[in-house]
């Protein structure tokens, strides 16, 4: 039985996380200096979230700390928040005669859940529809590289070497999909991969509407 290669999942809310450490000294010749270097840059970025709220690490691919911070965020307030938006649910008169309004808080629970499932949606991490072929279409990419090698460079032909050579090295890249036995899993994989794309884009499209509507009542 095949052991299946562990992984490290990068965390774009932790700044010193061990994705990145392991990258920083990927390709050095020196790998503990790059990881030295590494370490000074987390320091930096720390304070820069401590003193500033954000750092520059976060602005490098903001996007992935966007909607990681703010379905967090939705969710604390969800959780810990002491009221609701009055002008939520209905007003009545109780049974003693006072006018109350008690229903505003599992309208808001409702709007706050469905604001943290759009944008746990958004993320592609975290969106619960997956591409069916995906496992199929990874054995396949593995295949692939084991038989023709990296970017497909035995499929080179004679023609694209001799340029190679003219032009002082580098290589043409093949993929794939220009194979008959691997057109289908690419064509499926590819297609699959449209219609979350456009499920992603349909949820962060009403995640910024809903987000636009309540955005002055997101306090507490």
């Amino acid at each position: 039985m095949s052991k299946k290669k562990k992984t490290i999942d990068r965390e774009p809310m932790n700044i010193w996380n061990k994705y990145d450490f392991v990258m920083s000294g990927l390709g050095k010749k020196n790998k503990l200096l790059a990881k030295l270097k590494h370490f000074r840059k987390c320091l930096k970025w720390s304070k820069q979230r401590i003193t500033r709220g954000y750092c520059d690490y976060d602005v490098w691919e903001m996007f992935s700390f966007l909607q990681t911070i703010i379905p967090d965020m939705l969710q604390t307030l969800k959780d810990t928040r002491m009221g609701s938006p009055s002008y939520l649910g209905e007003n009545y008169t109780n049974e003693d005669g006072i006018l109350v309004n008690d229903t505003c808080h599992e309208e808001w629970d409702k709007i706050l859940d469905r604001m943290i499932f759009l944008w746990r949606e958004v993320d592609e991490d975290t969106c619960l529809k997956k591409n069916p072929y995906d496992d199929a279409h990874t054995e396949a990419m593995r295949e692939f590289r084991d038989m023709y090698g990296f970017l497909g460079a035995k499929l080179q032909t004679e023609k694209e070497l001799e340029e190679n050579k003219k032009r002082g090295g580098g290589c043409y890249v093949h993929f794939m999909d220009e194979l008959p036995e691997y057109k289908e899993i690419s064509d499926k994989y590819r297609e699959e991969e449209k219609k979350l794309e456009e499920y992603r884009n349909s949820c962060k499209d009403e995640a910024f509407d809903m987000l636009k509507q309540y955005f002055f009542a997101l306090w507490d």
